[in-house]
């Protein structure tokens, strides 16, 4: 009598877990889509350094085909601090939760909804839908956020060359109504009610900072934003003019 239980016990214990799987399938519950991040910093500047020549963001994208994925290309997220201990502590967080799991995008996730990172986009072109669109073969993204003394300008070059093609330089803009650029002065100031500002922490001189991350950036059938692990790539001072 109890082998037959037992029998009917582990009989119906397989049917419900293939039932579970079927209805989370069908359900989409377990779905989880993996694009690849981009992996290769070429230069990561650093916000204590005081060379306006190494003021620049470098790295690789990583361009692929999916099968189940409509891969778009690449976006960088950036965010303005007033102190850069508070851009390093939050950095420091996304790094550990980028490096804790890289087959989620659970640190996008933190990058956009929890920090509120916003889409950098070249001036002109704010309608893409990413930044850096796919072109099927890896490309080397250079970043350079604001004028230093008109002697290093502001630019988004994909290898060596203007971004969409464009003969003159595409300047990077702010993710806000107005578009405005990274040059700040004392005219032009972010403002702490702006979505990609933060002003909380103490600073002690008149210099903003922002830091940068990349992700990959798709579709799945259902036209659901999906995104990759993040990359650091680095911060930068911007001084004022």
């Amino acid at each position: 009598m109890n082998k037959v239980f037992c029998k009917k016990g582990v009989i119906f214990s397989l049917l419900f877990t293939g039932y579970l799987i079927l209805f989370n399938s069908s359900c989409g519950l377990d779905t989880f889509y993996v694009l690849d991040a981009p992996t290769q910093v070429i230069h990561q500047p650093d916000c204590s350094s005081i060379e306006y020549s190494d003021n620049y963001f470098s790295f690789y994208t990583t361009d692929k085909d999916y099968d189940t994925i409509k891969f778009l290309g690449t976006d960088v997220y950036y965010k303005i601090y007033k102190s850069s201990a508070r851009l390093k502590t939050e950095a420091e967080d996304l790094i550990t939760a980028s490096n804790r799991d890289d087959s989620t995008n659970s640190a996008a996730d933190k990058l956009i909804q929890s920090y509120r990172f916003q889409p950098l986009r070249g001036a002109g072109y704010d309608d893409q839908v990413v930044l850096i669109p796919t072109t099927g073969s890896n490309q080397q993204i250079t970043i350079r956020l604001s004028d230093y003394h008109g002697i290093y300008l502001s630019q988004i070059a994909v290898d060596g060359s203007n971004i969409y093609g464009n003969p003159s330089r595409v300047i990077p803009v702010r993710n806000l109504p107005d578009k405005t650029n990274f040059n700040f002065s004392s005219k032009y100031l972010p403002k702490s009610d702006e979505a990609d500002v933060n002003t909380s922490g103490t600073s002690s001189d008149a210099d903003w900072y922002v830091s940068m991350f990349a992700v990959a950036v798709g579709q799945d059938q259902t036209y659901t934003s999906v995104y990759s692990n993040i990359l650091y790539l680095g911060s930068v001072k911007i001084p004022l003019e």
